[in-house]
């Protein structure tokens, strides 16, 4: 098929899909770090499995590219990335894998690199392949790569709202910091919430969340929302070995009862209308990675 049919086919099925690109399902929450080591995919995969477990359709796209932590964590090696969906003309269904407790992933490989290499014509069958998972489910998690680089931020440029995730430790805050300030000077509106991992009471967590809250607030104008913390539980570790989310194998212990505070904190029975399709959004996630 030459380009000039290719665009059509294209332009048709943007017709017959109207109504439903535009209205917005999907609330899509990025989870990112300052640094390596402060449990983000840990809190990733475990707000999945509470959410999951309370009824919603959950997806995790594993954005942190190079590493893949979500297979690792849920023991299950993908058979497709974003890349076969980009390079190979997989439908998005295709490259989905549906996990072990109800948690669905998609493992970004080193898909989302090649975005650039991409044609105007082949990005917006893209688009229209990926606006399969707006039909499918009610939650996006995106567990993005640690540190601050381009693509991280076009994740977090796409999301409903950003949880940046630290420790108490003081280079992690500092870290963390780093990610709020690059975010504000990319005037990224999204709203952004502050997760402490690994505190030992709630007086740690009190003073970690208050440094980083206030000096956002002095320094970047930025108004940073305390979403909660997550004990330091020998049984999270555990249950790492055994490639099973804490809230699963753990469901009654210190951390998991964190992990359904954050959930109640993030407010997702309340139904909002979303301004951006998720077309909308992911049109921004490909020209930001040109």
């Amino acid at each position: 098929m030459d380009q000039a049919a290719n665009l059509r086919s294209i332009v048709k099925d943007k017709k017959v899909t109207n109504k439903i690109i535009n209205e917005s399902n999907a609330r899509i929450i990025s989870i990112t770090s300052g640094k390596g080591g402060v449990g983000k995919t840990s809190i990733s995969v475990n707000m999945a499995a509470t959410i999951s477990r309370e009824g919603k359709k959950v997806l995790v796209i594993d954005a942190d590219l190079g590493l893949s932590n979500v297979e690792i964590m849920l023991g299950v090696t993908p058979s497709y990335t974003m890349r076969d969906v980009i390079k190979e003309g997989k439908s998005i269904e295709e490259i989905i894998i549906n996990g072990p407790f109800n948690i669905d992933f998609i493992s970004g490989g080193n898909g989302f690199l090649e975005l650039a290499e991409l044609s105007d014509i082949e990005r917006e069958e893209i688009l229209l392949k990926i606006q399969k998972i707006d039909e499918l489910y009610d939650i996006i998690i995106i567990d993005t790569g640690a540190g601050i680089s381009k693509n991280v931020t076009a994740f977090l440029e796409i999301s409903d709202e950003v949880l940046v995730v630290t420790t108490s430790e003081p280079t992690a805050l500092t870290d963390a910091y780093s990610i709020i300030k690059v975010l504000h000077e990319c005037k990224i509106k999204q709203e952004i919430g502050l997760v402490i991992n690994r505190v030992k009471n709630k007086n740690e967590y009190q003073q970690a969340s208050d440094i980083l809250i206030n000096t956002a607030k002095k320094f970047l104008g930025e108004n940073i929302k305390n979403i909660g913390y997550v004990y330091e539980d020998p049984n999270v570790r555990k249950t790492i070995y055994k490639k099973t989310p804490f809230v699963i194998y753990y469901p009654d212990s210190k951390a998991s009862e964190c992990v359904r505070e954050i959930i109640k904190s993030l407010n997702l029975h309340k139904h909002e209308e979303i301004g951006r399709t998720i077309i909308d959004k992911f049109r921004k996630l490909f020209k930001t990675s040109r």
